[in-house]
């Protein structure tokens, strides 16, 4: 008996989404058998809601600006992209990036973590200076951030057009209230880039040569996003995961070039010295590691729980998200891809988990698309728990989530926030799959006829 199912897909153009009188096997949750038919037609976002994001991507744009203007060198005082430039005058002097601390000479601050190819991608930094610095780090930052916007609607299989130009940026001005992205857009961090490399990418169709370059040079950037290359295998694209292997072992050629004795310091162990960045425990450190390090203790048998825990964890995501790239939800497994590899990270600062900028695009996508009371309450709680900046609005004075005076056995809740997040997206993941894989099944009595 042939399964009709009616599904929607916005996913790059990769696969056919719509599936009408089209044999479909359902048998067990992690069977990935996928349709590939001719590319489904793109759609353009409609025009009510063009113009009501356009409204308050206005409205969020102009009280983030209030913001920066009142608190300047708190709202942009660029810490990070700063210490980036330190990066970029030792290599054009020909300094090591590794040897000592960018700032100060204590170890675990201010030490430069990412990979030599990232000290020759600052170069051009050296030069900036004064107000162009600023203008460069805050304006860049929202640049990137607009694109990641316009490659996660592309990803959802929307067309660009004058409807999305549009979007985009408004798009872009909410997220700055997201307290991630406000926080990548003050320290000048590095986190939006990479989310656009891996976004673009996966916006890319199966059938281009070039799908898996940017993720490679993403991971060539900061090691994180290695984890989408697993991503790609577990969904057998492996064309595009050996692109992107070819990508990152460019970078690491390009790096050995420029900075060979740097090169040498950081492949040959400097990646993995946990005291490059700092001890587990630190407040800000957001990942499973330091909550685990916090509540129970950084070494010995906590530190073999931490790994299990990540492994599994790893895993669980890897399963979910090959059934969601199967079922045609590339956006839903990239973003859920994205913010396991910031769970079971060793180190994870707030600014890490921009992230969750595309897991509210997602979710409001399908709060208007569906109008149904689940997805609405998903995105409002998500927007409420990762929000940042806005609680003045309703008279509570707390930046975000993590300055709540959490206290007791709660303090592991509110001050773990965005992994327990995760983990809640988890479960509703696993919940929605089983049931649509409930609903999709044959009836066994007409199966045998």
């Amino acid at each position: 008996m042939a399964i009709r199912q009616r599904g929607y897909y916005g996913g790059a153009g990769n696969r056919e989404a719509h599936y009408t009188g089209v044999s479909m096997p359902v048998s067990a949750f992690d069977q990935v058998t996928v349709t590939r038919e001719a590319a489904p037609q793109r759609r353009s976002i409609p025009l009510v809601v063009t113009w009501g994001v356009a409204v308050l991507g206005a409205l969020a744009g102009w009280y983030y600006l209030g913001q920066v203007a009142a608190a300047p060198r708190m709202m942009l005082h660029l810490v990070d992209l700063g210490a980036y430039q330190v990066a970029a005058e030792r290599v054009v002097d020909g300094i090591s990036v590794y040897d000592s601390p960018l700032r100060g000479h204590t170890r675990g601050v201010f030490e430069f973590v990412y990979t030599p190819f990232a000290a020759v991608m600052f170069a051009p930094l050296a030069f900036l200076h004064g107000s162009v610095f600023t203008w460069v780090g805050g304006l860049g930052n929202f640049a990137l951030l607009t694109g990641s916007v316009w490659a996660a609607l592309s990803v959802l299989g929307y067309r660009f057009d004058r409807r999305l130009l549009i979007v985009g940026p408004s798009v872009a001005a909410m997220l700055l209230l997201c307290e991630p992205i406000r926080e990548t857009e003050a320290f000048g961090q590095v986190n939006i880039l990479l989310l656009l490399l891996v976004l673009a990418d996966m916006a890319l169709p199966d059938s281009s040569r070039w799908k898996g370059a940017m993720t490679g040079v993403a991971a060539g950037i900061k090691l994180t996003p290695v984890f989408f290359v697993v991503y790609l295998l577990v969904t057998r694209r492996f064309r595009a995961a050996g692109t992107a292997i070819g990508a990152l072992a460019a970078t690491m050629v390009v790096g050995l070039a420029v900075l060979p004795r740097d090169s040498l310091t950081f492949w040959s162990g400097a990646f993995a010295d946990p005291t490059r960045v700092g001890v587990p425990e630190n407040p800000q450190n957001e990942s499973l590691r330091g909550m685990i390090a916090r509540a129970l203790g950084a070494t010995g048998a906590w530190q073999l729980l931490w790994l299990a825990a990540a492994i599994a964890i790893a895993v669980v995501c890897l399963l979910l998200a090959r059934r969601l790239w199967a079922t045609g939800h590339e956006l839903a497994a990239v973003t859920l891809c994205g913010l396991t590899s910031t769970v079971v990270s060793p180190y994870s600062w707030i600014h890490h988990w921009v992230w969750l900028a595309p897991l509210l695009i997602y979710l409001a996508h399908l709060a208007i698309r569906y109008r149904n009371l689940p997805t609405l309450a998903g995105l409002l709680v998500t927007f409420a728990v990762t929000s940042g900046g806005v609680m003045d609005l309703v008279d509570l004075h707390y930046g975000s989530v993590f300055d709540l005076p959490g206290r007791g056995p709660f303090a592991v809740f509110d001050h773990n926030a965005y992994i327990w997040l995760t983990l809640a997206l988890f479960a509703a993941t696993a919940f929605w799959l089983r049931r649509t894989q409930l609903q999709t099944r044959p009836d066994p009595v007409e199966s045998r006829n």
